[in-house]
């Protein structure tokens, strides 16, 4: 590189003009567009200790401004081309601020605020020194730059040469440093001049190869939604790493044949991708531009930004990663000169206000030219200095080594992260590299990415402690006990029906002898197809008297839905009435009724038996992805368990009468019928008119003594669409699918609690519950139940951080005995629990732990979704439809439509079923000719959806 002479009159004019470089043409754009502010000063603080001569420091900072050019420089945009202004002199005076007696944190605030003022790149100087005294023998020394002037390894220089020029001053010795061969402004004429035809092609096309596909977005979790526009607050956390893990991480980067910056690097993308869930990322680094010697000593923005890819492949080692590494490296370093700016214009991605093109995350090693540096007698260390409160980037990540450490700066946008997560994600960084140095060929999923204190976060205080419940631990023996406190108290109503405890427990003692005499069994479940009424209750009572455990049905689904599920649950045993019965012709069990009416004897009612905990209390059936329900046998420890957490949160009291509006069938209905009669409350069965019709249950719970109601989503809209518009003295429960912050709002201003509610059926009913104190969205399912525990955890099993989706997985009392008769199914969805006592569940939803130690639901990991609380496996019905002899395949989806949630199916017709339409006028489409039979046939397989 040749120095030119760019101008004729550069040594004794007062100013001249130069081309500028295509980086401060980039920075002088953002000043104009975006008013960045202070968010691309360049800052170096320092911690003077020792006795500082002022003047000479003076002294040193007007020989230093004469040395570089760039000290002098300002830009200015003259007919559309964006220019240096370098003046032959400035004066950039050393401002003094005395604090004398600040503390630490004092000192770190006033460094931030004197480091905040904005520059004017037409007036100048983009150069400020402050020195801020605490004590005669104690200063911080900070000097701010702004980026178009200057970047990290500027800074380097700075320190150096203004420390040479500091020592020599104090030492009454003259100092001469070697010519700089070249100006800043000779480099930016020769970029210009070198960036165009075949070698800018040359560059252009290597990175359009490498980063074709590559995603737009990292999506490491933020603690607050990202906004359409992007913002740049910020805020700054610093972190050492020991001096120890320092020295280890150089003698494996030589060891391995990398830099340290590539191993770093590879450490930091396996960072990101385990916190984002991502195995494909893109991350900015600087890289600092000064290819040739004649740059190295020159204060300007040499700077540029490589987007690095990295792939985070399955089952590869760390090794892996770092071979990769280095070779991506090393590729895109010969490719560095191709300007960010001009990056963008050959990649043209799709441009989102809300986050920054190609990469939003950075990643650095500043390896500045330090080892020079002395201040005479002065000692020097860094110093730190609190946040610009600006954020070029979602999260940026600077290394500097200093003094034998590695000093790790956390940039972060506040619009997105609180500073806790940024903590907990640097003392991750710290973990890996620590496990990194101790075994670098360890897979990469085996890697631990946080801190042994927040994954004990994570596994034990966001999971309550276990707690011995009051009251009988059996449901049956709560209900007794009342029945005998309590016996006149109202215990049931359904319509005109009212019954009290007394007369409640005697008809299901009665039932219960029936049963035995039928020939119940602990072993088989007693089968209950009744239409919604007190005897349905009775029912339910009579079969946990005895000790066996009962399966829920619903008058309302198809014959051969309840026939298989009788079937498969080897069912004998049918409590049902001679109406419900009728639809099941081919039943050859045994039926029960439960009208006592008429008979002049009443059996002997047996006593009381305590079968523990371990049996089943109920056998139920839901939906299963084979295209076949799936029963699930629940323990009456598991039902004992929740009825009696229940009681505590959200709570229920003697005076409360519950609402009762769900299918038996369905498992939400254990709360509704059981919860009352085990604190001498009242259950008020909603009959199955008031059920079906909005208006009629509308006017149902507007009776004043009607104190709590539990429902689905979809229910709820049903009432707020029918005009109901609630009461005080309610409180509301929403479980069985997930409430949106919208419908929140409308039920909040209707009563005076709303309650969120959250648990698969293999945990017994509710596993997490959230009182709803407002509207904001996403509405959080809250913490774990009493002797509940509930895990988020990666591919591998390892518990996530804080914010980081994973898999919801539960384990606790609540956990069901596994799936009836599918030893194969149960094996795989309940497994020991590794963290704790007994076993866990998968329940296949993604979820996500937020940091005040609440659970928030992301959706499913599979194709299984909820309607009307119901779950459904999309699988089932697309088996249906091929079974059709007119269907070749068939995919379903679940769709918003008209503001509801509907059941959308997408058909490929068999050949030869396409037919034209009727001579009659009629349609001959394949969806006519289906539109019998595919009704028909879902009703084969779902319930009344």
């Amino acid at each position: 590189m040749n120095a030119a002479n760019l101008s004729a009159d550069r040594c004794t004019s007062e100013h001249y003009l130069l081309p500028s470089s295509f980086a401060q043409q980039r920075w002088w754009f953002l000043a104009q567009l975006e008013a960045t502010g202070s968010a691309w000063h360049v800052r170096l603080p320092l911690r003077l200790r020792g006795r500082l001569d002022m003047a000479a420091l003076e002294q040193a900072v007007d020989r230093l401004v004469e040395r570089h050019e760039t000290l002098r420089t300002t830009l200015e945009c003259r007919d559309g081309e964006v220019l240096q202004v370098v003046a032959s002199q400035r004066a950039v005076p050393v401002e003094l601020v005395d604090i004398g007696g600040a503390d630490e944190a004092e000192l770190r605030a006033t460094l931030g605020a004197l480091g905040s003022e904005p520059f004017d790149l037409a007036a100048g100087p983009l150069l400020r020194v402050y020195l801020i005294r605490l004590g005669p023998a104690d200063h911080a020394l900070l000097m701010i730059s702004d980026h178009s002037i200057s970047d990290a390894w500027s800074s380097g220089i700075l320190f150096r040469d203004l420390a040479a020029f500091y020592a020599s001053v104090t030492a009454g010795e003259p100092l001469s440093l070697p010519d700089l061969p070249i100006q800043y402004a000779d480099f930016a004429a020769w970029q210009r001049d070198w960036l165009t035809g075949d070698e800018l092609d040359r560059q252009a096309a290597y990175w359009r190869r490498r980063l074709a596909g590559a995603p737009c977005l990292v999506t490491l979790p933020g603690d607050r939604p990202r906004t359409p526009l992007q913002g740049n607050r910020g805020d700054r956390l610093g972190q050492a790493l020991p001096a120890a893990l320092t020295s280890a991480l150089g003698e494996l980067a030589r060891a391995e044949g990398v830099t340290v910056f590539m191993l770093l690097f590879a450490a930091f993308n396996l960072l990101l991708g385990r916190w984002s869930d991502q195995r494909d990322l893109v991350v900015g680094t600087p890289i600092a531009g000064r290819r040739r010697s004649e740059l190295e000593n020159l204060v300007g923005c040499f700077v540029n930004t490589l987007a690095l890819r990295t792939s985070l492949d399955h089952g590869a080692s760390f090794r892996d990663l770092l071979v990769q590494v280095r070779e991506a490296t090393l590729e895109a370093f010969a490719h560095q000169d191709l300007p960010f700016e001009k990056l963008v214009e050959v990649l043209n991605p799709p441009r989102n206000l809300a986050h920054s093109p190609v990469f939003q995350v950075l990643f650095s090693l500043q390896n500045a030219p330090w080892e020079a540096a002395g201040f005479g007698t002065v000692t020097v260390a860094p110093a730190e200095i609190a946040a610009a409160g600006t954020s070029k980037f979602d999260l940026a990540v600077s290394v500097v080594e200093f003094d034998g450490q590695l000093w790790l700066g956390l940039e972060f946008n506040t619009d997105l992260y609180v500073a806790d997560t940024i903590r907990r994600f640097g003392a991750g960084f710290e973990t890996l590299l620590t496990a990194i140095v101790a075994n670098p060929g360890a897979a990469l999923d085996q890697l631990p990415v946080q801190a042994p204190a927040d994954r004990l976060r994570v596994l034990r205080n966001f999971n309550p402690a276990p707690v011995a419940l009051a009251g009988p631990p059996d449901p049956y023996q709560c209900f007794e006990r009342l029945a005998e406190s309590r016996p006149g108290a109202l215990a049931a109503v359904c319509g005109d029906t009212r019954v009290s405890y007394q007369e409640l427990e005697h008809r299901a003692g009665v039932l219960a002898a029936r049963l035995l005499h039928a020939g119940a069994r602990a072993d088989q479940p007693v089968a209950i197809l009744l239409p919604r009424s007190v005897d349905m209750l009775v029912a339910v009572l009579a079969v946990l008297r005895i000790g066996g455990h009962y399966l829920p049905l619903d008058p309302r689904h198809p014959p051969a839905r309840l026939a298989f599920i009788l079937d498969d649950a080897g069912a004998s045993l049918l409590v049902a009435t001679p109406d419900t019965a009728r639809q099941l012709p081919g039943y050859r069990g045994r039926v029960v009724e439960p009208d006592l009416d008429g008979e002049s004897v009443l059996p002997t009612v047996p006593p009381v038996t305590d079968p523990g905990g371990e049996v089943p209390a109920y056998l139920i059936y839901t939906s299963g992805s084979t295209g076949k329900p799936k029963g699930v046998r629940v323990p009456r420890r598991a039902l004992g368990n929740f009825l009696a957490s229940m009681t505590r949160e959200p709570g229920l009291e003697a005076t409360d009468q519950l609402l009762a509006v769900t299918t038996l069938a369905f498992d939400i209905a254990v709360l509704e019928l059981l919860l009352p009669l085990t604190v001498g409350a009242t259950t008020v069965i909603a009959t199955d008119d008031e059920v079906r019709d909005p208006d009629a249950l509308a006017l149902r719970l507007a009776d004043p003594r009607i104190t709590v109601m539990q429902a689905t989503p979809a229910t709820w809209r049903n009432l707020i669409a029918a005009g109901w518009t609630g009461r005080p003295g309610l409180r509301l429960l929403s479980g069985g699918e997930a409430l949106d912050g919208e419908l929140a709002g409308q039920l909040l201003v209707r009563a005076d609690a709303l309650w969120n509610l959250y648990g698969p059926t293999e945990t017994t009913v509710w596993s997490c519950c959230c009182r709803v104190a407002d509207a904001g969205a996403p509405v959080s399912i809250g913490r774990p139940i009493a002797n509940t525990r509930c895990y988020v955890l990666d591919a591998t099993g390892e518990p996530v951080p804080v914010g980081m989706p994973g898999t919801l997985w539960i384990a606790g009392h609540g956990v069901a005995l596994g799936y009836h008769r599918r030893p194969e199914l149960t094996a795989a969805r309940f497994r020991p629990d590794p963290f704790g006592e007994g076993a866990m569940y998968d329940t296949g939803d993604r979820a996500r732990w937020r940091s005040d130690g609440q659970l928030e639901w992301l959706g499913r990991r599979d194709f299984q979704v909820k309607l009307r609380g119901f779950r459904i496996e999309l699988q089932e019905i697309e088996g249906a439809l091929r079974s059709l002899p007119a269907v070749a395949d068939a995919a379903v989806l679940l769709r918003e439509i008209a503001g509801e949630p509907r059941l959308v199916a997408f058909v490929v017709p068999a050949t030869g079923t396409a037919a034209e339409p009727g001579t009659d006028g009629s349609s001959g489409s394949l969806a006519a000719l289906l539109a019998g039979s595919l009704a028909s046939s879902l009703a084969e397989v779902l319930p009344a959806y």
